[in-house]
Parts: structure tokens; sequence; C-alpha cells
């Protein structure tokens, strides 16, 4: 190798090959100091995106969890209010069913009483009815009896005359 750098300007120095040799030995470390402080901010960049990402799918993972366990929650509760529900419309047509029942017992007790009443009434005119025919022939015997009676007494006496006095 040449000893001196040819082509160079005639304001610049001429160096030395030890001299280069240094200053590209130089250069060579600075580079390889730079590109370690590069790679190692690359290094941390990928590290804080790896951790930025796994803190994200962590949330991501504890947001969906809370959400499963309200959805849990939610449709207990609603298979509970679901249940209470069922629970109350059966209490609900238990008591119809029953209070129906009271009610086609007492409609029936009710028309029996009306039933028993009407027959009594009717009953009750008949015999009436009897009675009266009963006190109605008697009645008539009497008079009849009695008529002959007075026919008899009639017949018996002269009639009295009635004369002015």
């Amino acid at each position: 190798m040449p000893s001196t750098v040819k082509n160079k300007t005639k304001s610049q120095p001429q160096l030395e090959d030890g001299e280069l040799e240094f200053l590209a030995q130089t250069e060579i470390r600075h580079l390889k100091q730079t590109i370690a402080v590069l790679r190692d901010e690359l290094e941390s960049v990928h590290f804080q995106k790896d951790k930025a990402e796994q803190n994200a799918v962590s949330q991501f993972h504890d947001e969906m969890h809370q959400l499963k366990n309200t959805i849990t929650a939610l449709r207990d509760k609603l298979e509970v209010s679901l249940a209470r529900k069922d629970d109350e419309i059966q209490s609900i047509a238990a008591n119809a069913n029953s209070e129906t029942a009271l009610l086609k017992e007492t409609i029936q007790a009710l028309r029996d009483a009306l039933e028993k009443t009407k027959m009594d009434s009717e009953r009750y005119l008949q015999s009436l009815h009897t009675k009266t025919r009963s006190e109605i022939n008697q009645l008539q015997e009497t008079i009849i009896a009695l008529r002959k009676e007075l026919e008899m007494a009639t017949r018996a006496k002269p009639a009295p005359k009635r004369g002015i006095k």
C-alpha cells in the first residue's frame, strides 16, 4: 500500500498508513459501539413492545374474565328471578284453583239450599192447600148440616104470625 493517500487536496494533510489504520480502527470501534447501542435500544423497544403486548393481552383476558363472571352472575340472577316468578305463578294458579273449587262448593251448597227451600215451600203450600181444602169441605159439610137442621126446625114449628100490634 502506498504510504500516503493519493488524490487528496493540497489543503488536507497527508496521513500515513498507521494513522489511517488507527482512524479506521477507531471508526470501526465507534461504529461497533453505535451498533451495540442501537441493538440495545432495539432490544429495549422489542422488550417494551412485548411487555405492552403482554399487558394488553392480560388486560383483555382480565376484562373477558370479568365479563364472563358478570354474565354468569346475571344469568344466575335471571334464573332465580324466573324460578321465583314460576313459583309465584304456580302459587297464584293453585290459589285460584282452590278459590274456584271453594266457590263451586258454595254455589252447589246454595243451589241445594235453594232447592230444599223450594221443595219445603211447595210441601208447605201443598199442606196448606190440603188443610184449607179440608177446612172448606168441613165448613161446607157444616153448612149443609146446619141447613138441614134449619129446614127441619122450620118444618116442625109453625111459622110465627106476623101481625100488627
